[in-house]
This record gives structure tokens, C-alpha cells and sequence, in this order.
């Protein structure tokens, strides 16, 4: 085949997708036409595939370019990709490129001059265009703009406001590469700013003039961009005539950008200023009427003005200079006497007079008085409550259970009176938990029993609003893990603890889930879910994830909820009727993440004349949350993990790449469950997902720790394979330093034994890597299996007990599945490393300077351990099985009966629900610890 345009090589690389097989196919072809571009680029592109050097790629690329003929966009394409990602893997540490550089578009000013027609030459810039973009080479983006308007744009204000774009990103991208020195970025900030002000300057009849809100957003954009605040508000406090009318229209929305822009420059004193004239306008309009529409527009629709103003006050004076200024202000537009009942109005009084040190105690009852009827009204109310005395918030308490008993006496049967008394018992429910168990470290035991009672009565009462049930599973969340999991709470129980709280809780969520018929409410499925995981029973957990029916952007907010850690304890399928598979999910949110990029691609990545300027600069931030989404690559490590545990290979599984190195966007929505808690606090995730989801620090940290040696020991590629995701843990301390990489306690435990099998997978390879001396990591490698290997002796069930069912020991929890699949996984690696080991080093005919350190029989050892060490976690996963076949049912039924929880669960939860679900625990709970069984050593 003649290779010589680029339908025939399209061809060719999907006839020849492999490496291997093409690499031939290329060089056969190469001996009859050796300078023919597209074959020379397709090489080069297998040599990279190949991990050839960066470096002779990057030479070899640059002779390609040399070659006349290169008019083909698409080809120009190819070899622009190609040395963007040759120059990333070259440098791994910047992998930010904003240009290929003059010699990679040379071919390109090339190909323009030799091609006629305006339309190709025009195409040719557009692909440029949509390429450089697509890298994220933003000097290279203007420069395909500045030739494109050359050759004579169809609209000149879409050329003029492209350029504008892409002339402050090229040198943003300038400033972040530079740490902030750049003289080139400087000069660009100013170019785009000149332009832009050429616009606004511009007289209507000019194509480029400002004309509408569009154009004036996108001006507040740039000047927000490069911190230019003052110099844009004094351009728009002079605008020209033909904008002043524009401007008029739209002042509110321009005060608001105001009033975000100077925020979030923390220009204190600026923003202070300019609430208070917006303040003092208002002010001029009241006439003395109190119930003036503008100033109630101004706190219904404003508040960030309110909050902005605050902000500035407490920066520029603090103390009582600030509380006065804000007391003049609160009686020039409320007055004295303020008596108005209308929620955005009381709602502004209340937060200026809380300002002011005011105490808040009358405030707080008058405004329950006027709208506890209201659902938002525990969250209006709340940041106020949180600052009464303790005195202060029990004589709100009582007062607001003597109202509610009042309503109760006063309605009638009537529906209208019992729905509107349902939604102010459930604010008493909400104010109630938040005083007595959220306020507190250490609830009182009794509290958290009444307030169980209370709620799971409400629930009875009002079985149409799960609210309430909601409230009582955090209360009992609460009890399992405040109380019974700490020392300290250990008083009220005479046995070992055990999980039957959380039994409670989760069965709690199960039949709130079920007495739902509709399914609609996607926030009490996914808890249920949740806590159905953390009791490790995986089957029913995905059934009820599957009610919660996400889907595309929800998938990236919510799954890892479900799918953190899934393929430490639910990696294999679960055939039959309601069964699932993890991986199947993973590989679904992967592609949904991926298909929400490419929709994104669509409207971004079009012909220049097609661009929407105003708006690529949000589809950018979105596009590279998606591409960079923790939740994606959370979702390839789980995936490769669970290949792995399987015995699958993992070549047709996605890697972590290159281009998603810098910036990992944590787009997990991590307030999707109702929260009752106080305002500084984290809110109920800390509880109902105590092993909490991997964070930014966790995914590099397991990348380097157990996915780089993995992939050499399963000979899933080369260790020299140039990966930044390899050493990010410690090239980038900064990127990791805000927070702590959020592990299990079994990840923390086999951080050790990992590091040792990450040492000589090292040096199995290459000899003095890491230094020469290894007789003590030798000793301490196999001292850390042996330790396992205890512990998991331990760790094994009697088969028979004589306590009473619902004392019998813990039956069901995720962090005992956590722990034998993470050493399993160890376990599995070691012994792929003693096969390396063998096969490198202990050779006959090897010379390996390893082989003299080891200790006769060493290896011999290590590999008796091993398999010790393997059944030993295979009894653990029996011993479980035995005892859940023989006791789990009737262990259920007795724990979720137990206690004064258990009692008043009776009211709610039926004994014919319990034996249902106590079958269904068992089932799941027993595919769950079989799955252990199917973990293979070799």
C-alpha cells in the first residue's frame, strides 16, 4: 500500500492498532518511500506508544517537519500532537507547553503560502486552532487566530473578541509557568486589556464595539482575570453615550459582578464603600415607608451585598468600631421598633444585629413565631441558635416544644392544618438534634436514645416526610460511633461492642427506602446504599444504589459514595437475579465522565467563525474538571485493581495519563446528604462514611506506593515508562501538603510491606538504584509478612460461641473485607516479586549484585510464608462464612431488636420486614466474604 495520504494511513493504523504488528508493517513500507511523511510521523508515533526516549522522539519529530509537502491539516495535526505529548513525558515536572515552538509551526506558515484558496487556508488556521486548544497550548492558539484574521475573518468582532480570549490565556498560561516573572505574560495582559477597551471605546457603527450584557461580562471577566478591578469600575462609571442606556438596564447585574469582583480581590476597603452607596440609594428611596418594595428587594434579592459588607467591616474595623457603623446603617433602613414580619426582611435584621453582638434569644422566638411553618426555617435559624448561651438555647428549646404543642392542640384533622403541623415537628426534630447530640462531642447517651425515640415516632406518625427517619439514623450513627467506638462511651454496655447500632441504623435506611414506593428520593438512597456498604454487604447496597438512578454529571458528584475502595471488598460479579458488577459500574462512569467531555469537546473545539467567546472560557473550567475528575481516576485504579485480584490483564484497562497530571479537579458533592449539624462542622459524612473517599493525596500516593510496582510485577510495562504519576507524591510536595492522603487503617498497616516490595522491585531491575546494603530490608520484608500472618490467626471466628445472639461478635463490616483483599493484594504482588526475584536474581547464570545479600534459603522462606500467610487469610474468610450460616440470621434479628433502639423500632420496623431483610443480609454478606475465597494466590 502506498502511504502517501492520510485515508490510506487512517486505514493502515486501524487494520495495525498494535505496536508490535505495525512497527513492521511501517518499516517494510519505509524501504520503498523512506521520506514519506505520513509513515515517518506514524513511526514515531509507535516509538513514542513504545516509550522510546522523549527525546529522540522529539528530534526525530523535528526532522519530519522539515520535509516539503506537508499541506495536509490533518497530517500537521498528527505531528502537533505527537510533540506536545513527546515534550510532556520529556519534562514530567512541566507539563504545561503553551507552543511547540517556531520550527513545529513553520510547517504550518508553510503550508498556508502554499496553499490558493482563501477557504483552505482559512481551514488550515482553524485546525491549528482547534489542535493547539486541544493541548492546551495557548500561545499557539493566538498565533492561529493572528493568522486567521490575516487572511480576512467572516465576522471581525468574533475575530477581535477570540483574540482578546486568547491572547490573557496564552498569558496566563505564561504567568503559571514562570511563577509570576514572566515579561512576555505582562505585556499580553496588556494587550488584552488594550483591546478590550478598544471595544468598549469603539462607536456603535464599529463591528467590534460593545453592545450588548454579553460583551460587557465577558469585559468584567478579563479585568477579573488579571486583577484589574479599579481600572474596570472606572471605566464603567464613565461609559460612553452609546452605553449608557445598556448600562442602566443592566445595573443590577453590573453592581452584583461589582460586588463579586472586589470580594474576591479582597479589596476591603473598596467593597465596603460600594455596599454602602448601594445601601445609601436604597436608603433615598424609602420615603419613610418601612415596607418600601426597593430596600425588600434588597434583601430578598441582594444578600450577598449584606454579607459582602459585613465581610469588608470585620476586615477594615474590627471590634465595636465595626458594630456601630453596622448599627447606623441597620437603623437608617429598619429604624427603630423594626416589627416587619416578612422572612427576607427579618431575616437581613436579624444577621446585621447579630453583627452588632446584639443577644439573639427574643429574635430567634419571634422569628419562629413567624415562620416555623416554613421547611427552610431550621436553616435560616440555625447560624443564630449556634451563638445563644447554653442557658439562652434551652429556654429556645422550651419554647419552641410549648408552640409546637400549641399547633398540635389548636389543628383539626383537616389536611391542610396536619401537613403545616408535619413540617414544624420536623424543624422541633431538627433544632432538637442539633442542641442536644450535634452541639456536643459526646452526646449523652440518654439524649441519644430520647432523641431516637422522638424521631422514629415522628417517622410513624408522619410516614410520607423520611426527614424524620433520616434524623434517626444519624442519632443512631451517632450512638455507633460516639458512643460504642470510643472508650469513653463503652459505660452503658457490659459485652464487647458490636455493630448491632449500625445493624439498627442500616436497616433503619432499608425499610425507609422501601416504605418509598415511587423511589424518588435519590439522597435516601444513596445513604441507605452507603451504610449498607460499610456492614460490607455489597449486594444489597447496589440495589438500593440502583434506585438512586444517576446519572451523567451525578456519576462524578455522587458514585464514589458507592465505588470508593469497591475493589477491596466487592471486586467480583454477583451473578443471578439482582446481581452486579463493580467493575462494569467503575467502566460506566468512567465513559460517562468521557462522554461528558466529548459533549463539551463538541461545542468547544468547532470552526473558528462557530466559536463561542464568551461563553469556552466555562466550557474550559468544565472540560478540564472532567478530564481531570478524581472520580475518573479513583474509578481506573479500582478497575486495575480488581483485574488484578481477578488474574485479568489489565491491557485493554485505562491508565492514569499524562495530560490529567496537574490539577486534579475533586468534583465529589460531599453535602448530598441532609445535614442538621452545626455550621463549622463537616456535617454527617464524617459518620455515615467513616473510611471517608479518596482524596487528591490518596490517588498519588497509591499510584506510587502500589500501582507502579504492581504494573512492573504484572508485567504491565516498563518501570522506566516516563510517568509523573510515578514520583507526584514527591516531586510536588505542595500540590499534597493541604491535606493528608485519607487511607484505611489496612492501607496505613501494609504501608510498610509495600515500600519493601516497591525497594527490590527497584533493584530486581536495577542494581543499586536505591542504595547498595539490603540485609536489613531483606530481614524486615519477611518479618512483615510473618507479622500479617499473626494478626490474621488472630482474626479468626470461632465457629461456635456461647453468648447470646445479640452479643455474638461483629458478622458484618467492610473494614474486615478491606483488610484480607488489601493483604491479599500485597500477598499476591509478593509472590509475582518472588518469581521476578528468581528469575533476575537467584538465575544459576545471573550475577546480580542481590544475590550475594541474600540469606540462604531466603527466598524459600518468603515464599513458605507467603502461602502460610494467603491460607491464613482464606481461614479468616471461612470462619466468617461458617459462623454467618450458622448464626447471621438469627444474630440480626436479635441486634436490630436490642436495646431501647431496638424497642421502638418494633413500632416502625415489623417482624415480618426484619426476617426479609436479616435473609437479604445474609446472602449479600456471604457473596461478600465467598469473593475472598475466589482471590487466587498465582
Amino acid at each position: 500500500m502506498a502511504f502517501n495520504n492520510w485515508d490510506k494511513l487512517s486505514k493502515a493504523q486501524r487494520d495495525y492498532p498494535k505496536p508490535k504488528f505495525a512497527v513492521g508493517v511501517v518499516d517494510k513500507a519505509l524501504k520503498k518511500s523512506p521520506k514519506n511523511p505520513f509513515l515517518l510521523t506514524w513511526k514515531v508515533d509507535l516509538a513514542l506508544q513504545q516509550n522510546t526516549d522523549p527525546s529522540i522522539v522529539l528530534e526525530r519529530l523535528a526532522q519530519v517537519s522539515l520535509l516539503p509537502g506537508l499541506t495536509d491539516p490533518r497530517l500537521l495535526s498528527y505531528l502537533y500532537t505527537l510533540y506536545v505529548e513527546a515534550g510532556r513525558r520529556s519534562v514530567p515536572g512541566a507539563l504545561s507547553i503553551s507552543s511547540v515552538g517556531v520550527d513545529l509551526l513553520k510547517p504550518w506558515q508553510n503550508a498556508a503560502k502554499a496553499l490558493d484558496r482563501k477557504s483552505d487556508r482559512l481551514e488550515l488556521w482553524d485546525t491549528l486552532f482547534n489542535t493547539a486548544m486541544r493541548e492546551d497550548c495557548w500561545e499557539d492558539v493566538r498565533f492561529a487566530v493572528v493568522n486567521y484574521n490575516k487572511e480576512g475573518a467572516p465576522s471581525k468582532k468574533l475575530a477581535h473578541y477570540t483574540l482578546i480570549l486568547t491572547v490573557q490565556l496564552a498569558a496566563e498560561q505564561k504567568h503559571a509557568q514562570s511563577n509570576h516573572a514572566d515579561q512576555m505574560a505582562q505585556i499580553q495582559y496588556g494587550l488584552a486589556r488594550k483591546l478590550m477597551k478598544q471595544a468598549y471605546d469603539a462607536s456603535p457603527e464599529e463591528s467590534i464595539a460593545v453592545k450588548d450584557i454579553r460583551d460587557l461580562r465577558f469585559m468584567a471577566d478579563i479585568y477579573r482575570r488579571q486583577d484589574r478591578c479599579a481600572e474596570l469600575f472606572a471605566l464603567w462609571d464613565n461609559p460612553p453615550l452609546a452605553l449608557q442606556g445598556l448600562m442602566k438596564t443592566y445595573r443590577d447585574e453590573l453592581l452584583n459582578m461589582k460586588t463579586r469582583m472586589l470580594r474576591q480581590q479582597e479589596d476591603w476597603p473598596a467593597l465596603e464603600s460600594h455596599c454602602l452607596s448601594c445601601i445609601e440609594d436604597t436608603i433615598s428611596q424609602l420615603n419613610l415607608a418601612q415596607d418600601s418594595k426597593s430596600l425588600w428587594e434588597l434583601c430578598a434579592w441582594r444578600w450577598d451585598l449584606w454579607g459582602a459588607l459585613l465581610v469588608a467591616t470585620e476586615a477594615i474595623r474590627p471590634g465595636k468600631e465595626g458594630a456601630d457603623k453596622v448599627s447606623s446603617i441597620m437603623d437608617q433602613c429598619f429604624g427603630a421598633g423594626f416589627q416587619a414580619k416578612d422572612r427576607p426582611l427579618r431575616l437581613t435584621y436579624m444577621k446585621l444585629r447579630l453583627f452588632t453582638g446584639i443577644p439573639m434569644l427574643s429574635d430567634c422566638k419571634e422569628y419562629w413565631e413567624y415562620h416555623s411553618g416554613l421547611s427552610t426555617c431550621f436553616a435560616d435559624l440555625r447560624p443564630f441558635v449556634e451563638t445563644l448561651s447554653d442557658e439562652d438555647q434551652k429556654n429556645f428549646s422550651r419554647f419552641i416544644l410549648d408552640r409546637t404543642r400549641g399547633i398540635q392542640a389548636e389543628s383539626s384533622i383537616e389536611k391542610a392544618a396536619f401537613e403545616q403541623w408535619q413540617v414544624v415537628e420536623l424543624n422541633v426534630l431538627r433544632f432538637e438534634y442539633l442542641l442536644t447530640i450535634s452541639l456536643h462531642k459526646m452526646p449523652a447517651y440518654a439524649a441519644l436514645e430520647n432523641f431516637i425515640i422522638k424521631a422514629i415516632g415522628a417517622c410513624i406518625t408522619c410516614p410520607k416526610r423520611p426527614d424524620s427517619g433520616i434524623l434517626a439514623v444519624y442519632a443512631l450513627l451517632h450512638l455507633h460511633h460516639q458512643v460504642i467506638c470510643q472508650e469513653d462511651g463503652k459505660v452503658p454496655f457490659e459485652v464487647t461492642p458490636n455493630s448491632r447500632i449500625l445493624l439498627q441504623a442500616t436497616m433503619l435506611a432499608r425499610h425507609l427506602v422501601a416504605l418509598d414506593k415511587e423511589k424518588d428520593n435519590r439522597t435516601l438512597c444513596l445513604l441507605a446504599a452507603r451504610l449498607h456498604l460499610n456492614l460490607g454487604l455489597g449486594k444489597c447496597a447496589f440495589r438500593l444504589y440502583n434506585h438512586a438512578k444517576c446519572k451523567e454529571m451525578l456519576l462524578d458528584t455522587l458514585s464514589p459514595y458507592i465505588l470508593s475502595r469497591i475493589s477491596m471488598t466487592h471486586p467480583f460479579d454477583v451473578k443471578g437475579y439482582q446481581g452486579f458488577s463493580a467493575d462494569e459500574e467503575l467502566e460506566r462512569v468512567i465513559g460517562t465522565i468521557e462522554r461528558m467531555e466529548r459533549k463539551t469537546d463538541s461545542f468547544l473545539f468547532v470552526d473558528m467563525s462557530s466559536f463561542v467567546w464568551d461563553q469556552a472560557s466555562d466550557a474550559l473550567k468544565l472540560k478540564r474538571k472532567l478530564k481531570s475528575s478524581l472520580t475518573k481516576h479513583m474509578c481506573v485504579t479500582e478497575r486495575r485493581r480488581i483485574a488484578r485480584l481477578k488474574g485479568d490483564s489489565t491491557e485493554n484497562l485505562p491508565r492514569l495519563e499524562f495530560k490529567t497530571y496537574n490539577d486534579i479537579s475533586d468534583n465529589v458533592d460531599r453535602s448530598v446528604f441532609p445535614n442538621c449539624e452545626s455550621t463549622g462542622s463537616a456535617g454527617p459524612l464524617a459518620f455515615v462514611m467513616p473510611n471517608g473517599i479518596p482524596n487528591v493525596p490518596w490517588l498519588f500516593e497509591s499510584h506510587r506506593e502500589w500501582e507502579t510496582p504492581s504494573r512492573i510485577l504484572y508485567r504491565e510495562g516498563d518501570w522506566r515508562d516516563a510517568d509523573p504519576w510515578r514520583t507526584k507524591g514527591t516531586t510536588h510536595p505542595n500540590e499534597v501538603a493541604a491535606s493528608v492522603a485519607n487511607k484505611t487503617s489496612a492501607e496505613l498497616h501494609l504501608t510498610s510491606l509495600w515500600k519493601y516490595i516497591h525497594i527490590f522491585t527497584v533493584e530486581t531491575y536495577h542494581p543499586g538504584s536505591a542504595r547498595q546494603e539490603y540485609a536489613e530490608d531483606l530481614q524486615e520484608l519477611f518479618q512483615d509478612v510473618h507479622s500479617i500472618r499473626k494478626a490474621m490467626e488472630k482474626l479468626r471466628m470461632p465457629s461456635s460461641t456461647t453468648l447470646k445472639p445479640e452479643d455474638e461478635p461483629t458478622m458484618f463490616h467492610e473494614n474486615m473485607l478491606i483488610s484480607c483483599y488489601t493483604k491479599l493484594e500485597a500477598i499476591r504482588a509478593l509472590n509475582k516479586l518472588g518469581e521476578h526475584i528468581r528469575d533476575k536474581v537467584m538465575n544459576p547464570k545471573s550475577t546480580h549484585p542481590l544475590k550475594a545479600q541474600m540469606p540462604k534459603n531466603w527466598l524459600t522462606d518468603l515464599t513458605s510464608e507467603t502461602q502460610i500467610c494467603y491460607e491464613a487469610i482464606r481461614d479468616v474468610a471461612q470462619s466468617y462464612i461458617t459462623l454467618i450460616k450458622k448464626k447471621g440470621e438469627t444474630a440480626i434479628k436479635a441486634q436490630v431488636r436490642w436495646g431501647k433502639t431496638g424497642e421502638v423500632l418494633q413500632n416502625l420496623l415489623k417482624d415480618d420486614d426484619v426476617d426479609y431483610y436479616a435473609r437479604e443480609y445474609v446472602e449479600s454478606a456471604l457473596e461478600a466474604w465467598n469473593g475472598v475465597l475466589k482471590v487466587k494466590l498465582k
